[in-house]
C-alpha cells in the first residue's frame, strides 16, 4: 500500500540541487530497545526532545536532499501523524507501507516508482551521524558503480556487518554480523547507501529480501559493481538502551555535531531555563523545559533531562536519561541509568549503571536495582528491594552467552540456574517443536525439566528422548525431524548447554545471535492454558541410534575382517561410541591391548582420540585429516572441515586433486556438506568411519595414519588487555591478509600459524603447526610475542587518547 501526501514545495534557491532523492526506511520495531522502544516505531525514539527521525531527515536537509519518501511497517500511522507533509522541517516526505514486511531492499523496492531513473540514497530512520553523506554521491557517481555503500571505522566493530575493500576501494566481500575470530578489518557497513536505479530491478517483487543478506552477496558473485565509501565523522545504531546512551554521551561531547534545540548557557550547559540557586550542574548537561530541580540535586556530568521532568532536593543524577515526565525523588541516586516517560524512582531508591525503567514503572522507597536490571513499562519494585534480575510481565530472567565452542557454559548454582532455562526454553519453544535430552545426573534433569516447561509455556512443544550425551541428543534432532533441539550436559558441578539445528549442527553464529538478543530483551510471550504445549517421550533407543550413525558413517562395502576395538564405558561420550561401533558389527573391548585399537571420546562426543596398534597416541587432529584421505581415496573429492582444522587436511585434498571448504569461510556450501559428513565433527561416527576402512582394505590404524602428512602443533594463549578486534585488525594489516573465515591463517617459515580471539575473555588463541615440534613451538612463540607487542601498543594509545579527551 502506498501513502502520498500532499507535500511543500521547496524553491530551488532553498537548498543544493544535486538530483538526489532519499529513502528513510522507518519500519522497524526496535525489539533490541526494548523497553525504551515499546509503544513506539524505532525511529521515533525521543533523542535530545525530538525523534531520532528527524535528527536524520535534518542532516538530509542541510546536505541538499529534499525529496524523501518514507518507508514504514510497524505503527506507520505514528510517524505520519508527526511529521505529516515534512513542511515544517522543509522537506517534502511520501510514505510508502507496507502491508507485510519486505525486508530492507524489498521495502526500497516499494518506492521504485517515486524514486525514478535517477541515483538515490538509502538510510535508516533509527541511526544517528553527521556524515557528509554528499561526498558518498560524489564517490558513487565518480566510480561507475552500481551500489556504493557509506562505510565507517569502527573500535568495536563485533556487532556489526563487516565490508572488505581492495586497494581501488571496491567491495571484495561481507562479512555478516561476525564472531571474534573474523573482526579482522573495522570498516562496518553503516546501511548507508547510494544505488543506481537499474539495481532495484535485482529485488524480487513482494517478497522479502535484505540489502546486506540477499542483494549485495549476489551482486558480488555476479560480479557486478559495488563501491565501499569510508566517511569520517560520527555515526551510531542505537541497537539497545547501552548504545542510546553511549550515543547520548557522544552527542553531549560534541563528537555528533547534532542541533540541541536548547539556549547553551555555559560551555558545556544547553537548558530551556537558567539553573535554580542551591542546585550543582557539572556539564555537559541537557535541561528541557519545565524541568523542577529540588534544592541540593547534584545533576551531571552526561545527564539528559526531558520536558517536565522532576528531580528531588539532594538527589544525585549522574550519567542518565530521564525522559518526559520521568522523577528522581528526594535523595534518590541514578548512575548511568535511563528513565522511559513518566517513570519514577522514590525517595533513596538507587540505580545502578545500565537500569532502565519502562514508562510508568515505579521504584519504591529506598528499592535498589543493580547493573542492567530493567523494569518493564508499569512493572514495580518494592518497597526496601535489592533487586538483580529484569522484571518484564512478572518474569524474572538472567542473561546467557554462547563461547568459542558454540554452547552456552556456566556452574549451577552460580550464574545458571532453572530460571535461565526457562527463558531459554520459551525462547526455543517459538520453533513450535524442540527436543530436549540431558545427562543423567540430578542437576541436569532439573534444569531440563525448567527448560521443558519455558518450551511449553509458549506454546511449543517438546519431544523429550533418553539418549544421554550431546553427540546422542544432534542425531536424535535429525532422526526425529526436529527444527531445534537442546541437550543439557552436566560434568562436575559445570553446565554445557547444547543447542542444535535441524541438521544436527550446532547453531551459526547469526542463530545464536538471535537467542542471546531474545535473552536480552528478556519476554516471554505466554499463552493461556488451552494453548500450552505438550510433552511427549520418545522411543528412541541408544542401539537405534548407534545402527542409524553406522548406516551414516561406514563404507557400505563388505569387510575383510571383524575389527577387535577397545573402548570405555565410563562416561556417555565412550558409551555412545560403544553403540555406533557395536551396531557396525566391531568386538568391544574396554581396555587397550598391543595388536588393537582403542578409542576415547570427549568434549560431549564431538572429539576423537585414539591408541594405535603398538599403543602410539592419535590426536584428534591427525585423526580429522585420516578421515580426510579416507574421503579422497573414496572418490568423494570434496571434505567439509571446522575452521581450525590442520593445514594437513589441504595437504591431503591437494594430492587427490581435491577441495577442502572449511566452516565460516565457505559458507552455505560448506555447513550443507559438513550436515553430510558427521565424521568431520562427530567422535562415534569418525570412529565408525576409520574402522570400516580398516575393515574393508585390511589395514591397520598405524598404517593408515602413516599415510597422512604430519604435522606437529603447539598452542597457546595471550591474555590482551585492549580491545581483541584491533589487536587481530592490526596482525591482519601487518600480514597484508584478509581473513578467512574464524580468524587469521598465515604460512609462515615451513609452517601454518592460525591466530583467533577467544569470545567469553580478552585473549588470543594461537595455534601453530610445523613439521617438527621445535618449529612450531617456534612459530607460535613468535606470533604470540607480536600480539603482546601490538596490544601493548593500542593500550598505550587508547590511554593517550583519553588523555587528551
Amino acid at each position: 500500500m502506498k501513502v502520498h501526501v500532499r507535500c511543500h514545495t521547496i524553491e530551488k534557491s532553498e537548498r543544493m540541487d544535486n538530483g538526489v532523492k532519499a529513502v528513510i526506511m522507518a519500519g522497524g520495531e526496535g525489539t533490541r530497545l526494548r523497553p525504551l522502544s515499546l509503544g513506539r516505531p524505532k525511529p521515533m525514539t525521543p533523542l535530545f526532545g525530538r525523534p531520532v527521525m528527524e535528527h536524520i531527515i535534518h542532516l538530509l536537509r542541510e546536505q541538499g536532499i529534499c525529496e524523501i519518501c518514507v518507508t514504514l511497517c510497524y505503527q506507520p500511522q505514528v510517524v505520519m501523524d508527526y511529521f505529516g507533509s515534512g513542511e515544517q522541517l522543509g522537506v517534502q516526505l511520501t510514505y510508502f507501507v507496507e502491508e507485510k514486511p519486505l525486508g530492507t531492499a524489498g521495502s526500497v523496492k516499494n518506492c521504485a516508482e517515486y524514486l525514478g531513473k535517477e541515483d538515490f540514497l538509502v538510510i535508516g530512520g533509527d541511526c544517528v551521524c553527521d556524515l557528509k553523506l554528499s561526498q558518498a554521491v560524489e564517490a558513487h557517481r565518480k566510480k561507475g558503480a552500481q551500489a556504493t555503500l557509506v562505510l565507517y571505522h569502527h573500535e568495536t566493530p563485533l556487532e556489526y556487518g563487516l565490508v572488505v575493500t581492495g586497494q581501488d576501494g571496491m567491495v571484495e566481500r561481507f562479512v555478516e554480523k561476525p564472531g571474534w575470530g573474523q573482526v579482522v578489518t573495522d570498516q562496518i557497513n553503516t546501511g548507508i547507501y547510494i544505488l543506481s536505479p537499474e539495481v532495484l530491478n535485482r529485488i524480487p517483487e513482494g517478497k522479502p529480501w535484505d540489502f546486506g543478506k540477499d542483494l549485495f552477496p549476489a551482486m558480488l558473485r555476479e560480479g557486478k559493481t559495488i563501491a565501499g565509501c569510508p566517511l569520517e565523522g560520527y555515526w551510531c545504531d542505537m541497537g539497545d538502551c547501552g548504545a542510546y546512551l553511549d550515543c547520548v554521551r557522544a552527542v553531549l561531547d560534541g563528537k555528533a555535531g547534532l542541533e540541541l534545540g536548547l539556549t547553551r548557557r555555559g560551555d558545556h550547559l544547553w537548558a530551556a531555563q537558567p539553573v535554580p540557586a542551591g542546585v550543582t550542574v557539572e556539564g555537559p548537561c541537557w535541561i528541557g523545559a519545565g524541568v523542577k530541580l529540588g534544592t541540593g540535586a547534584v545533576i551531571g556530568p552526561y545527564t539528559v533531562l526531558g520536558d517536565g521532568v522532576e528531580v528531588g532536593a539532594q538527589a544525585v543524577v549522574r550519567q542518565s536519561v530521564l525522559l518526559e515526565g520521568a522523577s528522581a525523588g528526594e535523595q534518590s541516586s541514578l548512575q548511568g541509568a535511563l528513565l522511559c516517560q513518566n517513570a519514577a524512582v522514590q525517595k533513596r531508591a538507587v540505580l545502578h549503571q545500565g537500569a532502565v525503567l519502562g514508562e510508568n514503572a515505579l521504584v519504591e522507597e529506598d528499592g535498589e536495582l543493580l547493573e542492567r536490571v530493567r523494569l518493564w513499562p508499569g512493572q514495580c519494585a518494592p518497597a526496601g528491594c535489592r533487586l538483580a534480575h529484569s522484571v518484564t510481565g512478572g518474569c524474572q530472567k538472567g542473561t546467557l552467552r554462547f563461547g568459542d565452542s558454540g554452547v552456552i557454559q556456566g556452574v549451577l548454582g552460580e550464574d545458571l540456574g532453572p530460571e535461565a532455562l526457562v527463558t531459554l526454553g520459551g525462547i526455543l519453544g517459538a520453533e513450535g517443536k524442540v527436543g530436549v535430552g540431558c545427562s543423567r545426573t540430578p542437576g541436569a534433569r532439573m534444569l531440563a525439566r525448567a527448560a521443558v516447561a519455558g518450551v511449553a509455556a509458549v506454546g511449543g512443544d517438546v519431544v523429550a528422548h533418553s539418549l544421554d550425551s550431546p553427540v546422542q541428543g544432534a542425531g536424535a534432532g535429525v532422526l526425529l525431524k526436529l527444527p531445534i533441539s537442546l541437550f543439557v550436559e552436566e560434568q562436575e558441578g559445570k553446565v554445557y548447554l547444547h543447542v542444535f539445528d535441524c541438521s544436527g549442527l550446532p547453531l551459526t553464529r547469526d542463530g545464536e545471535r538471535k537467542i542471546e538478543q531474545a535473552l536480552l530483551r528478556e519476554e516471554l510471550h505466554l499463552v493461556r492454558s488451552g494453548r500450552v504445549g505438550r510433552l511427549t517421550p520418545s522411543a528412541l533407543t541408544p542401539q537405534e541410534w548407534g545402527l542409524w550413525t553406522a548406516r551414516q558413517a561406514g563404507l557400505r562395502r563388505p569387510a575383510l575382517r571383524r575389527l577387535t576395538v577397545a573402548v570405555g564405558r565410563e562416561t556417555a561420550e565412550d558409551r555412545a561410541l560403544c553403540e555406533a561401533l557395536s551396531a557396525l558389527g566391531c568386538i568391544l573391548e574396554e581396555q587397550w591391548r598391543p595388536g588393537i585399537v582403542a578409542f576415547h571420546a570427549e568434549k560431549g562426543g564431538f572429539r576423537l582420540s585414539a591408541q594405535d596398534e603398538k599403543g602410539t597416541f592419535v590426536d584428534s587432529g591427525q585423526l580429522l585429516t585420516l578421515a580426510a584421505l579416507i574421503e579422497m581415496e573414496n572418490g568423494a573429492g570434496t571434505a567439509a572441515v571446522p575452521a581450525g582444522a590442520s593445514a594437513a587436511v589441504e595437504l591431503v585434498a591437494a594430492g587427490y586433486g581435491g577441495k577442502v571448504l572449511r566452516l565460516d569461510r565457505d559458507g552455505a556450501q560448506a555447513r550443507a556438506l559438513y550436515a553430510a559428513q558427521p565424521w568431520f565433527r562427530e567422535a562415534p561416527a569418525a570412529a565408525v568411519r576409520i574402522c570400516s576402512r580398516m575393515g574393508v582394505s585390511g589395514q591397520k590404524l598405524e598404517s593408515l595414519v602413516a599415510k597422512t602428512p604430519r604435522f606437529s602443533a603447539w598452542r597457546r594463549e595471550v591474555p590482551l588487555t585492549s580491545d581483541r578486534g584491533r589487536v587481530m585488525q592490526a596482525l591482519a594489516r601487518e600480514q597484508s591478509r584478509r581473513s578467512d573465515g574464524d580468524g587469521l591463517r598465515v604460512r609462515a617459515g615451513g609452517g601454518w600459524v592460525y591466530l583467533t580471539p577467544m569470545a567469553r575473555r580478552s585473549a588470543l588463541r594461537i595455534l601453530a603447526e610445523g613439521p617438527d615440534l621445535e618449529l612450531a613451538a617456534e612459530l607460535c612463540d613468535l606470533y604470540a610475542g607480536r600480539a603482546a607487542e601490538l596490544d601493548r601498543e593500542i593500550s598505550e594509545q587508547c590511554a593517550q587518547e583519553g588523555d587528551k579527551k
